[in-house]
C-alpha cells in the first residue's frame, strides 16, 4: 500500500513505518525513509524535573529525500520551554554500500505558550551535514556538523556531532551513544542502549551528561522509534 501524503496527517498519532533508526538520541543518522514509507520516532526526556516530549515525523519521497514535521520541547507539566513546531528536510547520498551523507534542515517557528501576551513566535532553524559509516557487526559510526539558531537552541550557533551503534546482540541490544559540542541547548552526550522489540518496534534509553561548559542538566532520555 502506498501512503497518499495526506493520509499521513490523519494518522500521524497513531502509525508508522521506517527505513532505520533515523535519529540516535539527539545525533541525525544518514539514513532517510524509503519511498512511500512513514517515520516516527517519539522522545521523552527528563532533566532537571521537567519531562518535555519531542515527536518527529518524516515521509519518504524517493531518491533518498524526505519531508516531515516536527513537533519539539512540549513540557508535559510547568517547565522552562517553548515549544518549536518544524518542517523537516533531508536529502541523502550514498557514497559507498557503506558511507552515507546527508543534509537537512528543520525549519519553523516557536510558540510562546507560557506567557502569549508578552512573548512573540520566533523564527527556529537547524541545519546539518552528517555522515555514516556502517561497518556492519563492528557497528555504525557517524559525524557531522551543525548550525543552529537562538530561538532553537540558544548560545552558539555551531558544532560538531558523533555517534555510534554497536550490535551486543545483533537486531536484539546495540550500545548507542551521540554527542553534540557547543554550549547551546543541544549541547549533550547521550549513552545508552536501544532494544528491537516484537513487530518493528525499537525502544532506547539512555543516560544524558551536560557538555562540558554548558547549562545543560543530567538527565535520562527515552525513545520509541517504528521500524520498518
Amino acid at each position: 500500500m502506498k501512503w497518499h501524503p495526506i493520509l499521513i496527517w490523519l494518522i500521524f498519532p497513531w502509525c508508522g513505518n521506517g527505513q532505520a533508526q533515523q535519529n540516535l538520541f539527539n545525533v541525525p543518522s544518514a539514513d532517510v525513509t524509503a519511498e512511500d514509507e512513514l517515520f516516527f520516532q517519539q522522545q521523552m526526556g527528563l532533566a532537571a524535573s521537567v519531562l518535555s516530549s519531542h515527536t518527529t515525523l518524516s515521509y519518504g519521497l524517493g531518491n533518498d529525500f524526505e519531508i516531515g514535521a516536527n513537533v519539539f520541547n512540549v513540557d508535559l507539566h510547568s517547565g522552562p520551554n517553548e515549544p518549536l513546531f518544524l518542517f523537516n528536510f533531508q536529502k541523502g547520498f550514498s557514497v559507498t554500500k557503506s558511507y552515507k551523507i546527508s543534509i537537512g534542515t528543520q525549519i519553523g517557528a516557536s510558540v510562546p505558550l507560557r506567557v502569549p501576551e508578552k512573548r512573540v513566535s520566533r523564527f527556529a532553524n537547524f541545519s546539518y551535514l552528517s555522515s555514516s559509516l556502517d561497518l556492519e557487526n563492528r557497528g555504525k559510526y557517524y559525524l557531522g556538523i551543525y548550525y543552529v539558531n537562538k530561538s532553537y537552541a540558544g548560545g552558539n550557533a555551531a558544532g560538531l556531532m558523533a555517534g555510534l551503534d554497536y550490535p551486543l546482540m545483533e537486531r536484539k541490544v546495540h550500545l548507542m551513544g551521540d554527542f553534540v559540542s557547543g554550549k547551546n541547548a543541544m549541547s549533550v552526550a547521550v549513552l545508552g542502549a536501544v532494544f528491537y522489540m516484537p513487530r518493528n518496534w525499537i525502544f532506547s534509553m539512555g543516560a544524558q551528561l551536560p557538555s562540558p561548559g554548558s547549562k545543560n542538566h543530567y538527565g535520562m532520555v527515552f525513545e520509541l522509534t517504528k521500524d520498518d
